[in-house]
């Protein structure tokens, strides 16, 4: 009998996904539902990027490209990660890959072996998870708490390493607390990575989303550039999560290697997406620093909405796109509060377990749709809780 190969029935179905179809089932009902489940920002593309694609069109630029992506986008992000990241960059640096998602199976399926242990801490995006397990090795879950603000240190990786750890993964601004890793943190995890002899995964694609604090790139810290494998893109800085356009910096030697997994799975990313692309890290900071303060307004609506219950620990979250509160005590788990504000509040938010272990009682918030709608549904959803 034909079936599916056990690689991917053991990977669990994404969480905020199942939610959406919820949703948007009740819509079809005709129920009016406020969507903070998806980290989709709800601004356009700026137009700038949008007549650069349209142009590449014209001029006929719709053919194949380099594997590597086009020389003049890894040009340009060679000279971003330097100029801004402090990350010694060229071109042979550089992977351009079809989104984020890409340059991250890039990096995982080039470094590790089946049995390879990898290291993630937790609260995680789910698909470092599920990719590890895609390439054949094992994730092994690193807890962070609510009490320590989510901050890694060298006593705690210690605690799960084991000599089959192949790598680390690390993502700051997190996705779905909002931590950033402090210096002392940073220096902790990097002294860590150089003791033991690992490679360290950054995603980094939430770095202009810093509220408080800032962001480190942990390739920029001593002896860290020869074993970190950078991975951002545009979709979220710039609102292009539709583009599909991201990259993957690391050694040259490396990146040599790890070509090869976009040469054989996807060839390049789109042409004209990445002509697009050209411009947008042409694009002046101020662009990104008014959406920002839109940002950083919803944000603080949400905090202040969820401080208004009792029954919530939260880590007000210094970046990223998202609050992830934990509900105590209120009779029900993140799966059954998630269906409950969905039908109770109108608003969709996502069951903190597909983010990982100790995060069975959370709900991870996006405030990526309008204000307006950010306040009424914070205003319903503590509501909704007070009823409980």
């Amino acid at each position: 009998m034909l079936t599916a190969s056990d690689r991917v029935k053991n990977v669990a179905f994404a969480g905020n996904r199942v939610i959406f179809e919820k949703a948007k089932e009740l819509e079809r009902a005709g129920n009016r539902i406020i969507h903070m489940e998806v980290g989709r920002p709800d601004f356009d593309s700026p137009e700038t990027v949008k007549e650069a694609a349209i142009e590449a069109i014209k001029a006929g630029k719709v053919h194949y490209t380099s594997n590597y992506g086009l020389d003049e986008l890894r040009d340009k992000i060679a000279e971003k990660l330097n100029r801004e990241n402090n990350i010694n960059a060229a071109r042979e640096n550089i992977i351009v890959t079809p989104g984020a998602m890409m340059a991250l199976s890039t990096a995982i399926l080039g470094a590790v072996d089946v049995g390879d242990e990898v290291l993630i801490p937790s609260p995680y995006y789910s698909s470092f998870y599920k990719q590890v397990q895609l390439a054949g090795g094992k994730p092994v879950v690193v807890p962070t708490t609510v009490e320590d603000d989510y901050q890694l240190s060298k006593e705690l990786l210690e605690e799960y390493y084991s000599d089959k750890t192949k790598l680390l993964i690390l993502n700051s601004p997190n996705n779905p607390t909002g931590a950033i890793q402090t210096k002392e943190s940073m220096n902790e995890i990097a002294y860590f990575a150089r003791d033991k002899d690992i490679f360290v995964i950054a995603d980094e694609c939430y770095e202009k989303f810093i509220y408080q604090g800032e962001h480190i790139s942990i390739g920029s810290l001593p002896g860290m550039a020869e074993r970190t494998l950078t991975v951002n893109s545009t979709s979220k800085t710039y609102s292009m999560t539709g583009w599909r356009i991201g990259f993957l910096a690391g050694p040259e030697q490396f990146i040599k290697e790890m070509v090869k997994v976009p040469q054989n799975m996807t060839i390049c990313p789109t042409s004209f997406a990445q002509y697009g692309s050209l411009q947008a890290y042409d694009l002046s900071d101020e662009i990104v620093n008014e959406r920002l303060k839109v940002f950083k307004e919803r944000r603080d609506i949400v905090v202040e909405k969820l401080n208004e219950l009792d029954r919530v620990e939260l880590v007000p979250p210094a970046g990223g796109l998202y609050a992830f509160p934990k509900f105590v005590d209120i009779g029900m788990d993140a799966i059954e509060l998630c269906d409950y504000l969905l039908e109770e509040a109108g608003i969709a938010v996502v069951p903190g377990g597909d983010f990982g272990i100790g995060a069975e009682n959370s709900v991870r918030i996006a405030f990526t749709c309008s204000t307006d709608e950010v306040r009424e549904g914070m205003s319903n959803l503590v509501e909704a809780v007070k009823k409980l």
